[in-house]
């Protein structure tokens, strides 16, 4: 994810965050800049990734209902 400050126009480049609530809203924590001003995400959404098939063209074990009864 790639967070920029409009104040300072520093961008950082981040892999895992923490969410908070502060105010009521829901804020990144990562996402406080050094001049403390909330950063923007500007990340591009990419979707999605793809469901790896295996060779028989099954995606995972067969569901046993009974096993979470």
């Amino acid at each position: 994810m790639k967070l920029h400050c409009a104040k300072c126009d520093n961008t950082v480049e981040v892999t895992k965050f923490t969410i908070k609530v502060v105010n009521g809203k829901l804020v990144k924590s990562e996402s406080i800049c050094n001049c403390g001003e909330q950063m923007q995400d500007i990340s591009e959404y990419d979707g999605l990734g793809g469901i790896i098939k295996k060779p028989g063209g099954t995606v995972a074990r067969k569901f046993n209902s009974n096993r979470y009864s």
